[in-house]
């Protein structure tokens, strides 16, 4: 819990000595789970600041394609300009603060605020804003969409921060650093995958239950009987390392052979991937 704190700024400076194995591991307050002031306070000092796993470059292959997200209540936009690079931006005009996109995704050649006729290109830059821009003092080159750092990774995952600084307080190498260079991604081919379909799941939880969830496989031969086809139970494994746990689920030969042969990775603190 003490890593947590620390997380929140409220634990020492430096890291306390790691418990022994005799040490009884307690989990979180279940307050932590429930309290609104708890969350309030996640998504100021994690969500608002930690790197975030959105989707891969393939979603979006042409220039103008965008897909529209809310993280913790936080609404951006990402978007393929026409030099190829993937920009991200907070999903809300600069006039009165509509949002700029309204579907979940498509293609524009052009941001059209449907309120007031703002538009923006996809640098993100105001391109007209009607009966402010021949206005005396208005600048339109500081009144662009509020842009999101981006980081494309080496194997084509798209991670952002929402850290409103130039540079952000965590860089994405101190939380993943070589988490796209792992022996397990060895032999993926990326660019032989398509993008197939997206489902949601609405329910009144806490985001740390779901992450407790998919952390643990305790539950795996209860609740996943089918489990056992295509992983070794016997030989599962987590390893953590930084701001990632990599799930081992030791396939047996014949399961390779079979195309069975699956890595599962959680990345904190929004998003889980498995790859097979």
């Amino acid at each position: 819990m003490g890593s947590l704190k620390n997380s929140f700024g409220l634990g020492d400076v430096e890291a306390k000595a790691s418990q022994s194995e005799t040490d009884t591991i307690r989990a979180l307050p279940a307050s932590w789970y429930t309290s609104v002031e708890m969350y309030q306070l996640e998504r100021r000092a994690i969500f608002s600041k930690k790197w975030l796993l959105t989707t891969h470059k393939l979603r979006l292959p042409n220039p103008g394609d965008w897909l529209r997200y809310d993280v913790a209540g936080f609404p951006f936009v990402l978007v393929k300009d026409r030099q190829g690079s993937v920009n991200a931006f907070h999903n809300v005009c600069r006039h009165r603060a509509f949002p700029v996109v309204t579907e979940d995704h498509g293609t524009s050649r052009i941001f059209s605020c449907k309120y007031h006729g703002w538009s923006y290109g996809l640098n993100g830059k105001l391109a007209k804003a009607p009966g402010y821009q021949e206005l005396d003092g208005f600048d339109k080159s500081k009144n662009g969409l509020f842009p999101i750092h981006v980081h494309v990774d080496g194997n084509g995952f798209i991670w952002v921060n929402l850290d409103a600084a130039e540079t952000p307080e965590v860089a994405w190498a101190d939380d993943f650093a070589e988490i796209d260079k792992l022996a397990r991604f060895a032999d993926v081919d990326w660019d032989e995958y398509t993008f197939d379909h997206t489902w949601d799941m609405e329910g009144a939880y806490n985001w740390k239950i779901l992450a407790d969830n998919y952390n643990e496989c305790y539950h795996c031969q209860t609740a996943h009987p089918d489990v056992p086809s295509v992983a070794d139970l016997s030989a599962y494994q987590v390893e953590t390392k930084e701001g990632s746990i990599i799930h081992f689920a030791g396939s047996t030969p014949e399961q390779i052979a079979n195309g069975l042969k699956i890595a599962s990775t959680y990345y904190f603190p929004n998003a889980s991937m498995t790859v097979s």
